[in-house]
């Protein structure tokens, strides 16, 4: 899994396996994340295990570039 951000606001995270990827988004105004991808149509249990394992690799990255205190 691998995660990256694109044009300095949106983190993306990418399982290398699959090509799956979670999209997040900044808010410059409040340190938080908000996933991109619409999550009303109820993900299947593959899905959900893939976003909780994004979310994990996205936080350590977000954590190094200062966006978010832990």
């Amino acid at each position: 899994m691998t995660s990256e951000v694109l044009k300095d606001c949106d983190p993306v995270v990418t399982q290398s396996q699959t090509g799956e990827q979670a999209i997040y988004r900044r808010d410059s105004n409040s340190p938080m994340l908000v996933l991109a991808d619409s999550t009303r149509i109820d993900p299947g249990p593959a899905r959900v295990r893939f976003l909780i394992s994004a979310w994990k690799a996205l936080h350590a990255t977000v954590l190094q570039l200062g966006w978010l205190r832990s």
